[in-house]
């Protein structure tokens, strides 16, 4: 067979129709996985695949023919070879009649010894100096295996550290390395086959060329792994395929790609006060959370956008005018049940989990309504919605045999008409999910990007979140319908737009998608929300070539359950930021923002922390140290381009609780301290904390001592307040929301703590009935290094 190249990669197609002798030009090394077939392309019947029998090549044109046995079917493949790769494409489809049409075709799985790193959205492997990638072409072609079939035995190997499942994975490891897959359906068939969460879903046929297998195509390549990226770049441009740019360069390499941003609630009235955070933080974004009344339609919340999109567009004029760009979050195809599409009329496009009809015809009053199949209706959801007409029921459950019955029906549900159906009308099972939300089908769903678009284009909107993308998949045509939502969207406005999604990632979208910012925040304290989610997102923006971003990071107020958040909580999450080199959102509620007296340092942070960050300034070693979890760091800006990086340890919560003296014992306690840098003043922050509420209590007199030096505070904090000392003899009191209430003098300068184990001790006079308690952190600081922006 002919030798081929796609890029440094030469291979031969065997007469069996296999990817064989793969090997890198460059250096010779050979990359087969000679354990297992490696067929161009498979083709697949119902829940079974079936690889070539044979293979012809036509030189002169290029092109293969595939010869499959079973299917009696012949499948045509052209083969283009460009500078950097290959394309392969699905050209014509040849089937003896009598025999079942074909359902997909897979290309691959291709088995090379190649591992290390195995980037499952990018479809790249690579050992660190070889890198071979497969690429789809189109919106029809979907990296990773058809959820119908069995995994192949030698893709069985579990991928621990996988975003994905096996079946949404274009590259995954094999015992012998690593593997490549894509496939593409005929959507011009229906059929039943596992959809999301469910397994077993009637399909419909869909219309047009995206519903055929013909035109399927694919990119192999083979690269040094640090021109993986020049070449994914060079496939782009030569295949028409999406390149976004963000501030003028692509947005894989663009520094722009993984800026930090502020999430607020912002609104007409508040604009220019987010706008003045955004900028005092030295961001470039703001973005709001959550801007829609509805969704489906996407209506702006008239509250806080009486003017409607003219709103928007006037905040997106007042904030540029001041050298800030605005984005909004969505929840992609999530409908809420207030929109036009549910609620009075639902419209006939909203997706069914499955059809039935009427057995029997039913007046607007009955409670119990007959249907002829039980089985979309048994399925686990979250709602029990059906659609009859122009009508939306709701039931309690399904009969448990037949004659088939729902039972407890509510009529009229959602607002819409209750009226009597007749014998034999479709009724189907509305597809819903926990968010109380329902999905479009994907003829509706085209609007919904139509409509984001829009929105986008007009209001000068210029960064989006695709979140409950995975509401695509109830569409029933997988990775295809995110493919198709987004790229609706993408090609609809017409600027440079920053965009990420959910967890939700097939191969063609890898080019629209600037980064993905996941990590939440809520419930949790700052240095607990999904930590180890988000330093696993890290190795898998690494591995498929993605910008890394670290999640959403929460700014708090007070609250029954969280301090409001401190300086040292914000310079955590900077820091490691810094470490990783990557983006983060700060949310906070305008509210929130405008309450806590601490902002202004805290935004001082973020802006000092990512200016450093963004110029380069961290040496690879200084990075490394800042990745550290259990790490603390302040910065301290010097001047233009320069900064002091300090380590600093953080006590954990040193208490003196009055409950646990004993009778007589004046109220005071005893702290082991160990300090691992060298001998400093003493900093802390104490808090008192009220016992069962009594926000009357307080403590008089706070007083420490270490190395032979009493530091007295002549004053009373009261119950919800702290007393800081940064380590000279002033102390302030704020309080729970870091205002700072008065400036307070202490007794002497504050005392040494010195290198290594000593004894701190502490004593005050608690007053009130429950009286409170004293909860201390100590801070010592490392000694500063120097961090700044070369030349």
């Amino acid at each position: 067979m002919t030798q081929f190249h796609a890029g440094n990669l030469a291979f031969r197609i065997s007469d069996q129709g296999d990817l064989i002798g793969l090997t890198d030009v460059v250096s010779g090394r050979s990359y087969d996985a000679e354990a297992h077939r490696s067929p161009l392309l498979r083709v697949v019947i119902g829940k079974h695949s079936e690889e070539p029998a044979y293979a012809v090549y036509n030189d002169k044109e290029g092109k293969l023919q595939l010869h499959f046995d079973g299917c009696r079917a012949q499948v045509e493949v052209e083969i283009v070879m460009k500078e950097k790769y290959a394309a392969f494409e699905v050209t014509r489809i040849a089937q003896e009649g009598g025999h079942s049409a074909i359902d997909a075709v897979i290309w691959g799985p291709y088995a090379a010894s190649a591992a290390g790193s195995i980037g499952e959205s990018v479809g790249v492997v690579h050992n660190g100096e070889f890198a071979i990638g497969l690429l789809a072409l189109n919106m029809k072609t979907i990296g990773g295996w058809p959820a119908e079939l069995n995994k192949l035995e030698f893709a069985s190997q579990p991928y621990m550290d996988s975003k994905f499942e096996y079946e949404a994975s274009t590259a995954w490891p094999i015992i012998e390395g690593s593997l490549l897959q894509a496939y593409a359906r005929n959507r011009t068939k229906g059929g039943r086959r596992p959809v999301w969460n469910l397994t077993d879903i009637e399909v419909p046929p869909m219309p047009g060329e995206d519903a055929e297998i013909i035109g399927t195509r694919i990119a192999l390549f083979g690269c040094s792994a640090d021109l993986v990226l020049d070449t994914i770049e060079t496939i782009e441009l030569g295949e028409d395929l999406p390149h976004p740019m963000i501030e003028g360069v692509w947005g894989k390499v663009s520094p722009a790609a993984n800026q930090s941003y502020l999430i607020t609630d912002f609104s007409e009235e508040t604009m220019t006060k987010a706008v003045e955070f955004t900028n005092q933080a030295g961001l470039k974004y703001v973005y709001h959370p959550d801007p829609f009344a509805q969704w489906g339609h996407f209506v702006l919340k008239p509250g806080s956008f009486p003017g409607g999109d003219e709103g928007m567009r006037a905040c997106v004029e007042t904030a540029g005018n001041e050298g800030v760009k605005v984005g909004i979050h969505t929840l992609s195809n999530f409908t809420t049940l207030n929109d036009p599409y549910v609620t009075p009329v639902p419209d006939n496009r909203l997706q069914c989990a499955g059809i039935s009809h009427l057995s029997e015809s039913t007046d607007a009053e009955a409670k119990e309504i007959s249907i002829d199949d039980p089985l979309p209706f048994a399925a686990s959801l979250f709602r029990k919605t059906a659609r009859i007409g122009t009508e939306l029921v709701e039931y309690e459950n399904v009969s448990a045999g037949a004659p088939w019955k729902l039972l407890g029906v509510k009529r009229g549900a959602n607002g819409t008409a209750a009226s009597r159906h007749e014998r034999g009308l479709e009724i189907g099972r509305v597809w819903d999910h926990p968010y109380d939300v329902f999905f479009p089908n994907i003829e509706l769903q085209d609007e919904y990007s139509l409509r984001i678009a829009e929105l986008m284009r007009e209001t000068g909107l210029q960064q989006i979140s695709f979140d409950g993308l995975e509401g695509c998949f109830a569409a029933g045509h997988d990775g295809y319908g995110v493919n198709r939502f987004v790229k609706l969207c993408y090609d609809g406005w017409d600027k440079e737009v920053i965009n990420d999604a959910s967890i939700v990632v097939p191969n063609y979208l890898w080019h629209i998608f600037t980064r993905f910012n996941w990590g939440e925040p809520w419930g949790v304290s700052t240095r607990e929300g999904q930590l180890e989610w988000r330093l696993s997102n890290q190795r898998y923006f690494e591995r498929n070539f993605i910008p890394p971003m670290l999640g959403w990071f929460l700014i708090r107020s007070a609250s029954d359950r969280f301090e409001a958040t401190t300086q040292d909580e914000i310079e955590w999450v900077l820091s490691k930021a810094a470490g990783f080199n990557a983006g983060f959102a700060l949310a906070a509620d305008m509210a929130v923002l405008q309450r806590n007296g601490n902002i202004g340092t805290l935004l001082e942070s973020v802006r000092n922390w990512e200016t450093a960050r963004r110029a380069g300034a961290f040496s690879l070693e200084q990075r490394e140290r800042l990745r550290e979890p259990r790490s603390d760091w302040h910065l301290e800006t010097l001047g233009e381009g320069r900064w002091n990086l300090i380590p600093i340890s953080i006590s954990k919560p040193l208490d003196c609780n009055p409950e646990e003296l004993q009778p007589g014992q004046p109220g005071g306690a005893d702290w082991s301290f160990y300090n691992k840098y060298p001998e400093q003043p003493l900093r802390f922050c104490m808090r008192v904390i009220p016992a069962y509420g009594n926000e009357d209590a307080r403590v008089k007199r706070p007083t420490f001592y270490t190395s032979g030096v009493y530091m007295t505070f002549e004053t009373e904090v009261l119950a919800g307040e702290c007393l800081v000392c940064d380590g000279s003899r002033t102390g302030k009191i704020y309080d729970v929301n870091w205002n700072l209430l008065r400036t307070v003098h202490a007794s002497a300068e504050a005392p040494a703590v010195r290198a290594g184990g000593q004894t701190i001790s502490f004593s005050c006079k608690f007053e009130g009935d429950p009286k409170p308690s004293v909860s201390v952190k100590i801070y010592t600081w490392g000694e500063p290094e120097l961090v700044q922006v070369d030349g």
